[in-house]
């Protein structure tokens, strides 16, 4: 054998055994890094001619792990099926006609609950909680967004992302750019690797950057795209189209010779835009071209993935794309997806996982929220197109599961599934009677439980649950202008509405303000930028907001069904984090569009005419979840966070004391 197949060989079973080696990150707003000197790929090579040598003792160590479990093991593997949004309300309804059978063999042999969720019954603040098994205020995540308290501003509640400069080893002084998981606590499968559990996590979502585990993660909710947003695209159109609006940015498409249009399109910051070009060849045939990739698409399809390539020095930095061609020509490019073959941004744990799905299963969306809701919602896409998307994505992470499923023998596999929360979240106005769109969602994730259990074997348990129900979001709620109507906060002479950042509000005499989808904060003095409220005069200013909140009416209809504080309702080192008042809103009642990110509007109730009509941001009493396990337990009113301690019991692992959560 040669010495160069010798150290290749090397490589690949280093890649097998051992974790990330390297990367730049990218983050909200911001740039890149790229490590891949020449001494990155020594020092991989180096690392696995260890890891080779040490293959032994590592089994060793696991098997000694594996034995010395503080529980006997009641089962041999945990499979976790998570459906986000999917709600008790429906199923139930479902099972009334008939309809959903594999579920509900799972209720008859096993046990089915409506399960609690966590106020707020929101995703990010949900799946913290299932795998850490510990309520917000120790996990530290309260909504999609967060206060920056002292300049007012909305930012992403689960990355922390930091630019910084750093030489290489060259000496040339480069921007890097680094990103922090924000969620505290420890997931549980975590705490199984201490024991030589293996586990498989499948875009489980608050787990980007990856942490280590003993096993694989593909990282779910808040992967960002190549420009370092949670999902912007691009729209291509002849002149007069160059524009940005909500969610993605317009550019113009040049008619070229023969049949050829073109159009550059932006990708990292520091890079040049790609040129796409793009081939009318008739009959509603086209071709895409972008670098030395080519895909073929019929007009108003959706296409295939395309690679789309930008340079960074003399690096390549490789994104994945869709397009659908419409008449004019209008072309729709989804955002532009890190290349899990290739990926710049830390996807998975090991670093070669994503790169072994790809090849498994082929190309596959990695942004956090893949579904492009705001394409919809801004008349980009159409139902049929938007629908295509979502089956898609879905197909890829259920050929993934499949995988996990049947090629692992891990103790634990957990994947979820969101193409039910964006469905519901954009057809739940189209209704939910039998032949829906809806419904046909649940048809389908019904299957989808029935594979899973064709799957399990004697000695394997398996849940599926969903993080929060769903109901429907007919009106908006601006609560920055129902504090200005009531004077809990002062626009400066002369503004009339704001929109965004706050910019036009009066500091020096406002004593509250709202925040995210869930929060309304007190301005307090010391802990806010300009805060004006006494720490002694919280307690007051606090129970007067909350009376007044409670007779919010629209007509006769009342909006909000209770409020709640954080301090009251959250335990832990990470309250601080918390909104203040936590208004829960009744049926059909949601945080408006502006409010969320620092803006006041013209009126304090509106309705709601974008696309996106179903919602979770209620009360959470009105959106639980569903629970079904396939052993019977009595537990009573279960709650997500019930799940960890469940799993590490099941496993033979003795939940940790500071879980709230009880073993099922």
């Amino acid at each position: 054998m040669t010495g160069g197949l010798l150290l290749k060989l090397m490589l690949i079973i280093g890649l097998l055994i051992v974790p990330s080696l390297a990367y730049g990150y990218i983050g909200p707003g911001a740039g890149f890094g790229i490590l891949t000197s020449f001494v990155v790929f020594v020092n991989a090579v180096a690392v696995s001619m260890l890891s080779f040598l040490f293959w032994p003792i590592m089994v060793l160590v696991r098997f000694l792990k594996r034995t010395r479990r503080p529980l006997k093991p009641e089962c041999g593997k945990v499979v976790i099926l998570g459906l986000d949004g999917l709600s008790p309300l429906l199923v139930e309804k479902y099972w009334a006609n008939g309809d959903l059978p594999n579920l509900k063999k799972l209720a008859d042999t096993g046990t089915y609950h409506r399960m609690k969720t966590t106020t707020p019954g929101v995703s990010p603040v949900a799946w913290s909680s299932f795998q850490t098994g510990v309520n917000p205020g120790k996990h530290g995540i309260f909504d999609f967004l967060s206060a920056d308290r002292k300049r007012y501003l909305a930012v992403l509640s689960s990355v922390k992302t930091k630019t910084f400069q750093k030489k290489n080893f060259l000496g040339i002084r480069k921007k890097q750019v680094s990103s922090t998981l924000m969620r505290m606590s420890k997931p549980f499968w975590s705490l199984l690797g201490r024991y030589g559990i293996r586990s498989t996590v499948l875009r489980v979502p608050i787990t980007y950057p990856p942490e280590p585990l003993d096993g694989r993660l593909l990282s779910g909710m808040c992967v960002p795209d190549l420009r370092g947003t949670q999902g912007s695209y691009t729209v291509m159109a002849p002149e007069g189209t160059e524009r940005s609006f909500t969610g993605g940015i317009g550019r113009t498409l040049s008619k070229q010779e023969k049949d050829w249009w073109k159009a550059s399109v932006p990708g990292p910051e520091d890079c040049d835009p790609a040129d796409i070009l793009f081939h009318d060849k008739g009959s509603g045939k086209w071709t895409v071209l972008s670098g030395g990739e080519k895909l073929k698409v019929n007009t108003d399809e959706l296409s295939e993935w395309l690679t789309v390539t930008y340079m960074a020095g003399r690096t390549k930095i490789r994104g994945i794309a869709r397009f659908r061609i419409t008449e004019g020509p209008f072309i729709y490019c989804t955002a532009l997806h890190v290349d899990p073959s290739s990926p710049v941004v830390p996807l998975s744990h090991p670093v070669h996982y994503s790169r072994y799905l790809a090849g498994a299963i082929g190309q596959f969306a990695t942004l956090g929220l893949a579904e492009d809701t705001w394409a919809l919602s801004n008349g980009h896409l159409d139902e049929k197109s938007f629908l295509s998307m979502a089956w898609a994505y879905y197909g890829e992470r259920k050929r993934m599961f499949t995988d996990a499923l049947t090629r692992g023998k891990d103790g634990l596999t957990v994947c979820v599934f969101d193409t039910s929360d964006r469905i519901q979240h954009m057809f739940w106005g189209s209704g939910t009677e039998p032949g829906s769109v809806i419904h046909q969602m649940y048809l389908e994730m019904d299957r989808l439980v029935g594979d899973t259990l064709d799957r399990m074997k004697n000695n394997h348990r398996l849940i599926v649950l969903s993080d929060h129900g769903f109901t429907s979001f007919h009106t908006c709620i601006d609560f920055n202008r129902w504090l200005v109507d009531n004077g809990f906060m002062v626009l400066e002479d002369g503004v009339e509405t704001v929109n965004e950042s706050f910019h036009g509000v009066d500091w020096s005499k406002t004593v509250a303000y709202a925040m995210g989808l869930s929060g309304i904060n007190l301005n307090i003095r010391g802990r806010e930028g300009k805060g004006i409220v006494e720490a002694e005069k919280a307690e007051t200013l606090m129970k007067e907001i909350k009376d007044k909140l409670l007779t919010l009416m629209d007509g006769d209809t009342k909006v909000i069904r209770s409020v709640k504080f954080a301090r009251d309702i959250y335990s832990g080192g990470y309250i601080d984090r918390s909104p203040d008042i936590i208004p829960g809103t009744d049926t059909g009642y949601r945080a408006d569009w502006g409010c969320v990110t620092g803006g006041v509007g013209s009126q304090a109730l509106y309705p709601n005419n974008r696309h996106w009509n179903g919602d979770h941001c209620h009360d959470s009493d009105l959106v639980k979840g569903v629970l079904f396990t396939s052993w019977k337990h009595r537990t009573e009113s279960p709650s997500i966070v019930d799940v960890a301690p469940t799993v590490l019991s099941m496993l033979g692992v003795k939940p940790p004391g500071y879980m709230d959560g009880r073993t099922l």
